[in-house]
């Protein structure tokens, strides 16, 4: 209905010409007005107040109270007669503010009275008046915009139809009459799956009136007399407003995206077809190569001079490195395609990186280039620098893939570190400087590959992960490869539901770092189960390397850890998968604008939580915000980045924690050794109160039953340092009680350690390690935060 309509008030609807008696007044005033031909009358006292409806039910009631057999006008003042109730409400009340009142009761009345602001009679509303004077109201404004609507359908280039909601078709345009005339409303039809995506994220907006609700799409096919087919789409869609009950149909023509789809799905299969007989035809007789050159480099078949093994040696690496390119670029088709499956175990992070290294340095040995192009001393073998965390010890992951991600950055390390001879004076003689480096990053396991090599040129690193893309440079021409590598490399670690980001600066070096969660994702979402509601990871979205290393450096100091994305499309999946505390956004990306990723981000469920900032150079225009939280101008000072930043406190990575002799379990101590933290052990809860008073400990640790705890937290809170720290309970059995507990002692801050399983130590080592470290940093800064709010605050 017209919210026109509805905001009017009530005083347009009332009538004020009605029978009207003052008390006091008797019965027989009021019955003559009845026989004068009014059906009721409105009864009012000395202050033109209303006080009910006399009619003749009341005289109805009053006889049948009575013990006369024959009807007597009563000769009685009106107000000793039951009159009918007659509710005011003011005459200055909107339409839809009445409605809406009636509505929230079951039995309404069907007379109102309407008064002024002080209380006196104005006039009286029939509900039933009203109700039908707002539908023909409607119903004549609904054909008017009806008259409005059909002409400029008419002129939509699109078929569109109008029906109604007993499917009766209102008007169509002669684009709809031409082509789809014989699709009657409602019909059965065949639902496309490409539009439930849709009609869901439509189904999820309910809430806004101003989006029209859409219907799945349907598809209809029409087959003409000379055997060419169509296929429409039709989408209805429910009118609003003064239109409500009407339903639009607008139809596309999806014939030639139809025949398309199925062009590319049979291009597909051919692809499919045609690497499968590649892998299968030329693996074959190359294998065959490879062990013929290999029996004959052995001295198998006699001895062969210098010249000859060199030869043999180029042809058992050149065949070893074909078999590689062309696994390579079948594992790479597998991914795209969907079908590539990761086979998770518990498995050595350091194990991996040992058999990784191994593995290049064998490949390095055997390359016959290695020799013609560097001035190695004889025996050389690569130097691969190894730094581990040593609280990492195992990840749940595919090892063999795991181990093929570290290769192939460790080989383009490798390749990209050296000049090849013929290019700058004598053959290089100093060893490549390269390594792994594996840490935590905010609850990711992170794996650096870096290198001190050429580096990657600005305008060439938004294409690193592009499909066959090399650097157009004379240095990397002449190293091997097709360039697919860093993009099957991506696509093995987005499998594990994590990502890879790299800096890299042109005679400086690279760094690709590989994120893996510590447990395998859901396979559907492919989303990891990582809590980033503390993260203190950063993604930065920029093109500029000078740019990029100036944030980095800013943010490191500040202990953040950064995650680079070059490209609109790279920031959307980054953002979606890592979900870090704040984005940096940059609006001149290629692909997308950075405007383009602040809307579909901010649109999305997942990432609409996640602060945004956009950042532009002085001499750019001036911009608004939009979606976005802020605008920084570059370059970035650290304190006003700092103002975008989430302010957690900063946790020491060593602690230091007081705990009951043989309370806790030795698993327990030796998990808490592994993490870098010192203990203090205490025979009773009174040592622990000095200890504490001469230490100064972060956290308390308690282990026991329901019984055991709630004794011990009883005199804890009667103690002068203990009641005062954190105290973290790490038993199972207490989980279930700890809100209880937190309720029974509210002075005390009771934490509980969540995910703690020990029974599957050996299988799931570094997630338990890591549940460990989230509880006593969410303990610990927990404390520290409050601590500091209170402090400010006084």
């Amino acid at each position: 209905m017209d919210s026109l309509i509805l905001n009017q008030s009530l005083e347009i609807y009332g009538q004020s010409l009605v029978a009207i008696c003052r008390l006091p007044a008797r019965t027989s005033e009021a019955l003559n007005l009845l026989k004068k031909g009014w059906s009721s009358v409105v009864v009012l006292d000395q202050n033109d107040q209303p006080q009910g409806l006399f009619s003749a039910r009341c005289l109805l009631n009053w006889q049948a109270e009575s013990d006369q057999c024959t009807f007597v006008a009563p000769a009685i003042a009106l107000e000793d007669i039951d009159l009918e109730p007659l509710p005011a409400i003011s005459i200055s009340m909107t339409v839809a503010d009445f409605l809406q009142r009636i509505s929230q009761y079951r039995h309404s009345a069907e007379t109102w009275a309407l008064v002024s602001g002080d209380g006196k009679f104005a006039g009286i509303l029939e509900v039933s008046s009203l109700l039908r004077l707002l539908v023909r109201t409607e119903e004549s404004e609904k054909t008017s915009v009806i008259s409005l609507l059909l002409p400029l359908i008419y002129q939509i280039p699109l078929p569109v139809m109008v029906s109604d909601h007993d499917g009766a078709i209102v008007g169509m345009n002669s684009a709809w009459r031409n082509s789809l005339y014989e699709i009657s409303p409602r019909s059965e039809v065949q639902r496309l799956d490409s539009g439930r995506d849709v009609a869901l994220e439509l189904a999820s907006m309910e809430d806004s009136p101003q989006i029209l609700q859409a219907n799945l799409p349907e598809t209809h096919e029409f087959c003409t007399t000379d055997g060419a087919s169509f296929t429409w789409q039709v989408v209805n869609v429910a009118l609003q407003g003064s239109l409500q009950g009407l339903e639009m149909a607008i139809a596309y023509d999806i014939t030639a995206q139809k025949n398309l789809a199925q062009e590319l799905s049979g291009l597909s299969r051919l692809k499919d077809e045609f690497l499968t007989c590649i892998n299968h035809e030329l693996k074959t007789p190359l294998t065959s190569v490879i062990g013929i050159a290999s029996l004959l480099s052995n001295n198998t078949f006699g001895e062969l001079n210098e010249r000859q093994s060199r030869y043999v040696k180029m042809i058992h690496q050149s065949g070893r490195q074909l078999v590689s390119i062309i696994d390579n670029m079948f594992d790479l088709a597998k991914a795209e395609a969907g079908q590539l499956e990761l086979y998770s175990e518990t498995i050595s992070v350091k194990d991996v990186c040992l058999k990784s290294i191994q593995q290049v340095r064998k490949l390095v040995q055997q390359d016959s280039a290695i020799s013609r192009n560097y001035n190695f001393e004889e025996g050389w073998e690569l130097d691969i620098n190894l730094d581990i965390d040593p609280t990492i010890q195992t990840i749940l992951a595919d090892e063999a893939r795991l181990q093929q991600m570290l290769v192939n950055l460790l080989s383009n390390a490798f390749k990209f570190s050296v000049l090849p001879s013929g290019l700058v004076g004598d053959l290089p003689h100093n060893a490549p400087q390269i390594g792994i480096t594996v840490r935590w990053w905010e609850g990711w396991l992170a794996i650096t590959v870096w290198d001190q090599g050429i580096g990657i040129p600005e305008d060439k690193q938004s294409l690193v992960f592009q499909k066959f893309q090399q650097m157009e440079n004379v240095l990397t021409r002449r190293f091997e490869g097709t360039g697919s590598s860093l993009l099957l490399t991506r696509h093995l670690a987005r499998l594990h539901g994590g990502d890879i980001t790299f800096v890299s600066q042109v005679d400086v070096g690279s760094q690709f770092t590989i994120l893996l969660p510590p447990e395998p994702v859901n396979p559907d979402t492919q989303t990891s189960r990582i809590d980033g509601a503390r993260t203190r990871l950063v993604l930065i979205v920029e093109t500029s390397s000078e740019e990029v290393e100036v944030l980095r450096k800013t943010l490191a100091d500040l202990d953040y850890q950064v995650v680079i994305a070059r490209s609109g499309t790279e920031a959307l999946e980054k953002a979606r998968r890592l979900q870090p505390c704040l984005i940096l956004l940059s609006p001149n990306l290629p692909m997308l604008s950075g405007w383009d990723v602040l809307a579909l981000l901010k649109g999305d469920p997942v990432t609409q939580h996640i602060r945004m900032v956009m950042m532009k150079r002085v001499d750019e225009p001036r911009i608004n915000t939009h979606q976005a939280d802020g605008i920084l101008l570059k370059p970035i000072k650290a304190a006003e980045l700092n103002i975008f930043l989430p302010h957690y406190a900063n946790i020491p990575k060593s602690l230091k924690f007081v705990y009951l002799n043989q309370n806790l379990d030795d698993t327990i101590i030796h998990l808490l050794q592994d993490l870098g933290h010192c203990l203090l052990e205490a025979d009773d809860l009174t040592q622990c109160d000095v200890l504490s008073k001469i230490w100064q400990p972060d956290l308390f640790l308690l282990d026991g039953d329901n019984h055991f705890l709630l004794k011990h937290l009883e005199t804890i809170s009667h103690l002068e340092v203990l009641a005062n720290l954190p105290i973290l309970i790490i038993t199972r059995s207490s989980v279930a009680e700890i809100d209880w507990l937190k309720k029974r002692f509210p002075s005390l801050g009771l934490h509980d350690c969540i995910g703690l399983q020990l029974e599957h130590l050996d299988s799931n080592r570094a997630e338990i390690l890591l549940a460990l470290h989230q509880s006593i940093t969410n303990a610990v800064s927990y404390v520290t935060t409050h601590v500091l709010t209170h402090t400010l605050n006084n």
